[in-house]
């Protein structure tokens, strides 16, 4: 199995978001809970495919001033995260980056390395 070709080595404090600009771009999704790293593998295509799915029911039965996206990050409480889909009233679009969403969507997977639902802030 061949190695990286960087030296990796975790910060020697908590975890901030400016850290993961230094992760390699290697397909994974990279999140940030309470200050500690947690890593997903790419999702497959029955993933993708049922978010996309629930994004188009949301998208046809939300009002017409609320926004439905795909896999944004947004920023909470000393982490960062990235729900499968977001819905966001239009006059909280602007400010996506530095608050949450107004609801989120996340598609839940099989294999542990899935964030348990109860960690995600509410």
């Amino acid at each position: 199995m061949p190695q990286p070709g960087y030296e990796w080595r975790p910060p020697e404090r908590r975890w901030r978001e400016q850290d993961l600009l230094d992760l390699p771009e290697t397909g994974n999704r990279y999140e940030l809970i309470d200050g500690s790293l947690h890593v997903a593998p790419p999702a497959g295509p029955d993933h993708h495919e049922l978010a996309d799915d629930i994004r188009m029911a949301r998208r046809l039965a939300a009002p017409a001033n609320w926004r439905v996206i795909r896999e944004i990050g947004i920023r909470i409480p000393d982490g960062n995260l990235i729900p499968d889909i977001e819905l966001v009233k239009g006059v909280h679009y602007d400010l996506l980056g530095t608050v949450g969403p107004d609801d989120a969507v996340e598609v839940a997977e099989p294999w542990p390395l899935r964030l348990d639902p109860s960690v995600w802030p509410r």
